[in-house]
């Protein structure tokens, strides 16, 4: 028994003083043991996210247009090698092919005297319109899809251009073999708020011709119907070289039933506004109603007035006809646009009037 005590006392102060014993510095002290992230993590990292499918790369051409920047390296941190740069001359490499331009004739030449030109004749654009009043009204919308299939078919010109080429004696004018024309008569407000922002979008030239004594008129006042632009819109759209502003006389009348001092008055008064205002030559008139006489032409004449559009409002289509150089440009004659004519029946109409002037 005193053994077992003894051993026992051993034990207890052994166990004593290794509580006391000092401990390792340098030994860590054991971390919890590592449970891993959360299942819900594990799962979303066991799914990998998909690699994007990058197109296969367009091989890039042996040299770039002039002025084109030069196009990374491989190696984004790379220094450009200036010494291998392709050439900024352009590339012999084919390129698509442009569309043909359309045929052009010399004035004075036998060729130009077969080109036929129709021109266009627009009033006020608008959607209110009735069958009563269409022949002088048009949707804004059938507008621009006129525009857009004249512009698909045909060679937009201004009418300058035409009269330049007819009178030109030396053959450096120069007109395309399917021309058209558009013009507006009376001057509304419409023309520059709705036709003008389309005619710049397509490019299509347009001559306006205005009665000078209406500009800026609103409707409701009791002188217009529709409300005309200012002679400040005038004024722009003659400089965007685009719109050309020419007479429709002074006050809306019927020359060919008038005295010749009240046609002198129409034409001259109209002609010296639209120079005062807008610092241009008006030179070309257009006969409101389609009413003139040979009194009314040779007084435009002497105005000094070198085109005239003799062409009613009261046209059906078997009226319609084109222009050819050899007529000359003091008896233009134009197919009056209705609202009830979609962009389809405006270019049979047009091709229509084309097959039908016939050539000697």
């Amino acid at each position: 028994m005193k053994k077992l005590a003894l051993i026992t006392a051993s034990v207890l102060i052994i166990t004593v003083f290794a509580g006391f014993a000092p401990k390792n510095s340098s030994t860590p002290t054991p971390k919890p043991v590592d449970q891993g992230p959360p299942a819900w993590l594990i799962e979303a990292d066991a799914t990998p996210t998909p690699t994007p499918i990058r197109p296969t790369p367009t091989p890039r051409p042996t040299a770039r247009p002039a002025g084109a920047a030069a196009e990374p390296t491989a190696d984004e941190s790379a220094a450009p090698d200036f010494e291998n740069m392709p050439s900024e001359q352009p590339s012999s490499a084919p390129e698509a092919t442009p569309t043909a331009d359309p045929g052009f004739v010399k004035a004075g030449t036998p060729e130009a005297e077969t080109v036929k030109v129709p021109i266009l004749l627009y009033h006020h654009i608008s959607d209110d319109f009735n069958l009563t009043n269409a022949i002088s009204i048009i949707s804004p919308r059938d507008f621009n899809l006129h525009m857009t299939a004249i512009k698909t078919q045909y060679t937009p010109i201004s009418l300058r251009e035409y009269v330049e080429f007819v009178n030109c004696t030396d053959g450096s004018k120069t007109l395309p073999t399917d021309p058209i024309i558009v013009t507006f008569d009376d001057g509304y407000l419409s023309n520059y708020e709705v036709a003008y922002p389309i005619l710049k979008k397509l490019e299509i030239p347009a001559t306006i011709f205005i009665v000078t004594d209406t500009v800026g008129e609103k409707s409701g006042d009791g002188k217009v119907n529709y409300s005309h632009f200012t002679w400040e819109q005038a004024k722009e759209m003659q400089d965007s070289g685009l719109i050309d502003i020419e007479s429709h006389t002074n006050d809306h009348v019927k020359l060919g039933q008038l005295d010749i001092d009240t046609v002198n008055y129409e034409l001259r008064k109209s002609k010296y506004q639209i120079e005062k205002h807008l610092g241009k030559t008006c030179d070309m008139i257009a006969y409101p109603y389609g009413s003139y006489s040979e009194a009314a032409i040779q007084a435009s004449k002497k105005a000094g007035f070198i085109a005239q559009c003799l062409v009613g409002d009261d046209a059906t289509d078997i009226d319609y006809e084109v222009n050819i150089p050899r007529d000359g440009v003091m008896n233009m004659t134009r197919i009056t646009v209705s609202g009830t004519m979609g962009n389809v029946n405006i270019i049979e109409i047009v091709r229509k009037s084309i097959a039908n002037k016939k050539i000697d």
